[in-house]
């Protein structure tokens, strides 16, 4: 009889904790609507900032979109893991903003077949640097 109280009691509680976890949980809909292209300029690895650098660093294993911003810029900073060779770049496609987002599209370029590789691994990843603003980024 206290096993059943027991197990009643920890059910409820996972239940519970369950429909506070998801309540949280939710999906923001941005307007897709492209407004007009944003300026950006692709860091180079000097110029990154150390923020940047760390969480590239902490990323660079699985592919990773985030974001980070400071008072003046807004950094997207877009990783695609571990790669099995060098020659790996990533490209932005398409850098547009709608009424209350910024659209990210990026592809991962491999090696051409005339390239010559080397059989290490590396980690591509790029950094864009945009005018400071507080929309929501949508990576697609």
């Amino acid at each position: 009889m206290k096993f059943l109280n027991k197990l009643k009691i920890v059910s409820l509680s996972a239940a519970g904790l369950l429909c506070i976890f998801l309540a949280g949980c939710s999906v923001q809909k941005y307007d897709e609507t492209k407004e007009n292209d944003v300026d950006f300029t692709i860091l180079s690895e000097e110029e990154i900032p150390e923020q940047v650098s760390e969480i590239i660093e902490s990323s660079k294993t699985e592919n990773f979109r985030k974001t980070y911003s400071d008072k003046d810029y807004l950094y997207i900073i877009i990783g695609y893991g571990a790669q099995p060779t060098s020659s790996y770049s990533i490209e932005i496609q398409e850098l547009y903003e709608s009424s209350d987002a910024l659209y990210v599209t990026s592809m991962l370029k491999g090696p051409s077949r005339t390239e010559k590789v080397l059989e290490i691994e590396t980690y591509p990843c790029i950094v864009v640097k945009v005018q400071h603003t507080d929309k929501a980024v949508v990576f697609q």
